[in-house]
């Protein structure tokens, strides 16, 4: 409660004169003391001149749900350098539509159950090899390493090497996704992990296409892609492929690290919840393991918020107590955090409660931006972890080796468990 006092006591102060260097530390240190007592004094917080942050349930659905009032447009500043014109960075556009269309075909669900034998054969791969005297750091050796490896196998996106893989992912998430400060030195890391991508994606086409022609198709969305053949009016030519096929690298590898380890962190903090999500995993109750991982997820997700453009003057909440006018031009910083915590719509919403409602949780976006591959992520993420805890008896390893460390940047970068006894 000293806590909650002290930031009711900040917020006015903030509002007016703090700004940025306040809502960091408040963001970074204390997210969801912060966002309670903004659902409960200030749900849309204006910070004239700087941004509004919306935090009710809701409000975070609606805004979502105006994809042609709240807009992706700030995206597109380091996505389309690196990438090339993408979806994510679009609204209401052939871009967005077509592509969004044809990668979900390619993408199949009838595909779940081979994703998931890859994964654990991949998991389980990983773990052998990467533990080390009864540890193993999880971000370097699996829950990075894994979807890499997945990208290559049923993404048909391999790269040069695992490394380049990791160097790509990092560089174009944290700029497109987390680069608030517009740092030069990771816009320019992000255009070149682009640039080397196509170059090799290039060479890859000609290599596959080779190979279609002789009668070896392949199984994976990359060659189903080279071997889609749309009529030219259709506009998705070998630049889209490219850009959609690197898009998968983009969304899929720190995402998932950072979801695997934040489960983990949360569920050695709570035993009960932890023990049962191992029986679960022994018992091959695969539904089981996936609600525990996703509200462990909700206690800290991959994102405090997202964030949108204000395309034109909108009334948010209209009608309501908390309605605002928030005027065109505006960066508006869309709180799914937040908004999973808010007991106006999720009950208890500070209890730990599987198999909650699919609707409560926003792990995936919300809306027309909804993850792409939000399928795969939903069978990847607890199989890897369903894979760690059947490896042995894991548990947090000692001391600092056994906390998330983000080391000063936007992802975890180390994480170790003990396998056994270490």
């Amino acid at each position: 409660m000293e806590l909650l006092n002290e930031i009711k006591g900040k917020i006015k102060g903030f509002v007016e004169e703090e700004g940025k260097s306040l809502f960091e530390t408040l963001i970074n240190k204390h997210p969801d003391e912060f966002f309670k007592v903004l659902r409960e004094t200030k749900p849309i917080l204006s910070v004239p001149g700087k941004f509004v942050l919306v935090t009710r349930f809701d409000d975070v659905q609606e805004a979502l749900s105006r994809p042609e009032v709240f807009t992706v447009k700030p995206y597109q500043r380091a996505m389309d350098p690196s990438v090339g014109p993408f979806m994510l960075a679009r609204d209401g556009t052939t871009i967005n539509s077509r592509d969004k269309g044809i990668m979900r075909a390619v993408l199949r669900r009838e595909d779940l159950p081979q994703v998931r034998e890859m994964v654990a054969g991949l998991a389980r791969q990983a773990i052998e090899q990467g533990a080390r005297d009864g540890q193993l750091e999880v971000v370097s050796m699996l829950s990075r390493m894994v979807p890499v490896k997945l990208t290559g196998e049923y993404f048909g996106f391999p790269g040069p090497d695992v490394e380049t893989m990791k160097r790509w992912s990092y560089w174009t998430q944290y700029d497109m996704f987390h680069n608030q400060d517009l740092s030069e030195l990771v816009h320019t890391n992000n255009v070149r992990s682009g640039h080397e991508m196509k170059a090799y994606l290039l060479e890859l086409a000609t290599q596959r296409r080779k190979e279609i022609a002789a009668g070896k198709p392949g199984n994976d969305v990359f060659s189903r892609l080279l071997e889609t053949h749309l009529p030219d009016v259709i506009g998705f030519d070998e630049a889209r492929i490219l850009t959609n096929t690197m898009g998968l690298l983009v969304g899929g590898v720190e995402t998932t690290s950072a979801a695997i380890v934040q489960i983990l962190d949360q569920l050695f903090d709570r035993p009960e919840q932890y023990e049962a999500l191992i029986n679960a995993a022994r018992q091959g109750d695969d539904a089981t393991v996936y609600d525990i991982c996703w509200e462990a997820l909700r206690f800290n997700p991959i994102n405090p918020f997202v964030v949108r453009l204000c395309a034109e003057d909108y009334t948010l909440a209209a009608g309501s107590s908390r309605e605002t006018l928030i005027k065109a031009g505006t960066p508006v910083l869309i709180s799914g955090r937040s908004a999973m915590m808010d007991s106006h719509q999720v009950p208890d919403p500070e209890d730990f409660i599987s198999g909650r409602p699919a609707y409560h949780y926003m792990h995936m976006g919300y809306g027309l931006h909804t993850c792409l591959g939000d399928h795969v992520s939903r069978v990847q993420i607890p199989e890897i972890i369903k894979q760690l805890v059947l490896s042995g008896k894991v548990s947090r390893a000692p001391g600092a080796a056994g906390q998330l460390d983000f080391k000063g940047g936007p992802f975890p970068e180390s994480f170790s468990v003990c396998i056994g006894s270490c």
